[in-house]
């Protein structure tokens, strides 16, 4: 589930050099400066679903909420103590969560200069000694999506999920979203070795999610 293949999006398939893009999650972890580990992310159900229903979604046109919240509202990342659990695609949380937010979080959007690639870093950090010493085992990266309780075929998605936020009203083009477990990084996987995690040095985590075409 690392690479998600959506054939026939841009174009028709004569064109066979340009008829398919590739979504890719990639990751680096650091502990202090050294890179400990890289390698690629597995998806869960729920990421793909909300994807999909970005592009099939409309905007209610009597909607008059300030804003729209994309999939990365309220984005955050967790580290985890399990290192038994393969990655299951209807995983909707770490099996074993450290439940400590990173000190400090970041997103950034990238293109290619022949714009075939597009690319967004997040990056999630954890100073010293805010994790307590333990064994490390599993990463995951949560962002706002859907809970895919749609019925299939779900004809004409409306635009429909509306959420009241301080003073104002935040609208999102996907159902009963919330967040929820998008990617998982996990040491049963193989994706990295289990961390013996000391809590003298900061853990940094870095997640990438490339579209290619």
């Amino acid at each position: 589930m690392s690479t998600k293949i959506f054939r026939g999006l841009l174009k028709d398939n004569s064109n066979e050099e340009n008829d398919e893009i590739k979504i890719k999650g990639k990751f680096r972890i650091y502990l202090g400066n050294e890179l400990y580990a890289k390698g690629k992310n597995k998806w869960t159900r729920y990421f793909a679903s909300s994807v999909m229903l970005h592009v099939a979604q409309h905007r209610d046109p009597f909607y008059s909420a300030r804003y729209m919240a994309g999939m990365s509202f309220n984005y955050t990342a967790r580290a985890g103590g399990d290192t038994s659990t393969p990655t299951d695609p209807n995983m909707s949380d770490l099996v074993s969560k450290i439940d400590i937010a990173p000190n400090t979080q970041s997103r950034i959007a990238i293109r290619s200069d022949d714009l075939t690639s597009y690319q967004s870093k997040f990056t999630f950090t954890w100073n010293p000694d805010v994790i307590p010493a333990q064994t490390i085992g599993e990463f995951g990266i949560y962002l706002f999506l859907t809970d895919d309780t749609w019925t299939s075929p779900y004809e004409k998605p409306n635009f429909r999920t509306y959420l009241a936020y301080a003073d104002h009203y935040i609208a999102t083009l996907l159902p009963n979203a919330d967040v929820r477990l998008a990617a998982r990084i996990s040491s049963a996987d193989g994706d990295f070795d289990p961390i013996d995690y000391t809590g003298e040095e900061s853990i940094v985590l870095e997640w990438y999610v490339t579209i290619k075409f």
